[in-house]
């Protein structure tokens, strides 16, 4: 008991100093801070041990990187897309060379909808230090082309020279009486250097006066045999004297020699040349108001203007081709006797002009 004693006096003593100097009220604090670590350790710990692990990398090991990775290339490509729909607007581009090298301007390369490295080896990815993808690519080409629009062209038509103004889309009409025949394989060249495949329209004359009512003024191919009765006769010795009856029986004979055979054979290759029947030279009207040059902006008329025209049949004429919107050019190897009549009454009324240059 004694030695208790003074134990416990020293502990009063203690207890009481402690208690003096605030010991009490710092116990307190420190075991409250102490239990909200505790706790919040406690949250960290369960917080971080149920975390899901999520996958940077692109197309990785597990289901997310995959996921990630098919979601980045979806907006990658969309943004791709919608970049080229507004800056790279497409262009006609027509060439009037059957020969021409053409330039494209280069696409930006970040624009190009290549595949990736993945797609090409069967799977995985490159890296690049754990920041992305890391790739290259490179291309090489070159190329020759020819094509067509049945005339049209984006550049401006020059005939012999000459250039047929606004002219976006031509067709030709030409004067194949016997005298005038050498010009067409001339005329059929130009045509097709400007606008390759343009309406070509044969007519045997060059007069503008009102075709009768019964007259065969049928627009047909130049091929076949009915081409070949057409030429074989007409640039032949058949007299331009013959009735209507007497052209009906002409057949062709293909023991006889073809007259102009080389040029005949030009035509018949050419694509979309026709002609229409010999019906006397003062009838050309039909030639020039058919629909096979109806989609045309620009008829160009090759004659020599020596056959008699009308002037009302001419009126009828400058009426069908203005509804239409059509110029007309006309270049004459001689200023005949219809010339002026002609250039007056329907080419300037028409906003169209003469070609003066020579055709060689």
């Amino acid at each position: 008991m004694n030695e208790d004693t003074p134990r416990s006096s020293l502990w009063s003593r203690f207890v009481k100093k402690w208690r003096a100097v605030g010991g009490g009220s710092l116990t307190l604090s420190v075991a409250i801070h102490l239990g909200i670590l505790l706790f919040a350790g406690a949250i960290v710990v369960s917080t971080q041990m149920i975390q899901e692990q999520v996958d940077f990398l692109p197309g990785g090991g597990s289901q997310q990187g995959a996921a990630a990775s098919a979601e980045m290339r979806h907006k990658v490509q969309q943004k791709k897309r919608s970049q080229l729909n507004k800056v790279m607007p497409m262009k006609k581009i027509v060439t009037t060379n059957m020969n021409s090298e053409i330039s494209l301007p280069e696409a930006p390369l970040d624009l190009l909808d290549v595949p990736d490295m993945s797609s090409l080896l069967g799977g995985g990815s490159l890296g690049s230090g754990g920041f992305g993808k890391a790739g290259a690519g490179g291309g090489f080409g070159t190329g020759l082309g020819r094509g067509g629009m049945g005339g049209v062209t984006f550049k401006p038509i020059m005939m012999f020279g000459m250039e047929l103004k606004d002219a976006r889309k031509i067709a030709v009409v030409m004067d194949v009486s016997r005298s005038m025949t050498r010009y067409l394989p001339i005329v059929a060249k130009e045509l097709d250097k400007v606008a390759f495949g343009s309406p070509l329209v044969l007519y045997f004359g060059c007069g503008l006066q009102k075709p009768p009512r019964d007259m065969d003024d049928k627009v047909r191919k130049a091929q076949g045999d009915e081409f070949a009765r057409f030429w074989q006769h007409w640039q032949g010795k058949a007299s331009l004297r013959m009735t209507a009856e007497e052209r009906k029986k002409l057949v062709y004979d293909p023991n006889t020699p073809m007259p102009l055979e080389a040029i005949y054979a030009q035509m018949v290759k050419r694509p979309n040349t026709y002609f229409i029947d010999f019906n006397g030279i003062t009838y050309t009207s039909p030639a020039l108001m058919c629909k096979e040059v109806m989609e045309a902006d620009t008829i160009y008329w090759f004659a020599d203007f020596q056959d008699r025209v009308d002037e009302a049949h001419m009126e009828e004429v400058f009426k069908k081709l203005k509804s239409r919107k059509q110029k007309l050019y006309i270049h004459a190897s001689i200023r005949g006797r219809s010339f002026e009549q002609v250039r007056d009454k329907l080419v300037l009324p028409l906003g169209g002009e003469v070609i003066e240059t020579k055709a060689e």
